[in-house]
């Protein structure tokens, strides 16, 4: 089985991890790949499962117009940009949007230790 993982999810879950650690509510897209890419290896390493990150300039903008209720984004030249909760946000119910509906493989790989060492 593959699983897509996009953009605003790796966001979101990324965001989740950080404001739990050290209470930051921004995440720059070098260490979302970083992230993402560790995310993807547990997957493959420890649930045998392939995944795919969905982060191209389409896919950012598609977050950026679908869940603008969650973020700010500030797009920069490739490969730059900065992906903030926005004020306001109730944090329980952010997480709970983001992830109500994923497997516990593909949380436990968004929480996993290895990964959020990626964030910084």
């Amino acid at each position: 089985m593959c699983v897509f993982i996009g953009i605003e999810s790796l966001a979101a879950n990324a965001l989740i991890e950080i404001r739990g650690k050290n209470q930051k509510e921004e995440v720059d897209f070098e260490a979302l790949v970083k992230y993402g890419s560790k995310v993807v290896e547990i997957l493959r390493d420890e649930s045998g499962e392939e995944a795919v990150l969905l982060m191209s300039k389409k896919h950012q903008l598609n977050m950026m117009a679908n869940y603008s209720n969650y973020f700010d984004v500030e797009l920069g030249s490739p490969g730059q940009g900065m992906f903030r909760l926005k004020k306001g946000v109730d944090y329980d119910k952010f997480s709970n949007y983001f992830r109500w509906a994923m497997s516990m493989k593909l949380i436990n790989a968004f929480m996993s230790k290895k990964a959020v060492n990626e964030l910084g």
